[in-house]
């Protein structure tokens, strides 16, 4: 499966790494929350407010250049506006694999790196 990447963000920042330092904070505080707000959706079978959720969070799947995982989160945003549970666990493992790869990143610009 794919693998995350700065490369967007870098493009973006122009080279400014204090700017991309306070993007990816905004990215470490939203993300792990929004994957709650996610769950407390399907555990409330509220699977428009799910979808609403992956929406927010494939356009952050896009950012890290993830482009399959960007087409499976869409498809599992329209499965839950008809109220379908499909490709859920794919979803989990995108969201994953980013959480896991944003804690690389430290606080202080001059540590950044491109993947």
């Amino acid at each position: 499966m794919e693998r995350p990447s700065l490369k967007y963000l870098k493009t973006l920042s122009n080279g400014n790494e204090k700017f991309e330092v306070k993007i990816l904070r905004v990215l470490i505080t939203e993300l792990p929350e929004e994957l709650d707000n996610y769950k407390k959706a399907l555990k409330a079978e509220n699977y428009f407010w799910a979808a609403e959720i992956v929406h927010k969070i494939n356009h952050k799947i896009a950012f890290f250049q993830m482009e399959q995982g960007f087409v499976l989160a869409n498809q599992h945003e329209l499965d839950l506006r008809d109220g379908k549970l499909n490709n859920q666990e794919e979803f989990l493992e995108i969201v994953t694999k980013i959480l896991k790869f944003l804690p690389e990143y430290p606080e202080e610009p001059h540590e950044l790196h491109c993947s």
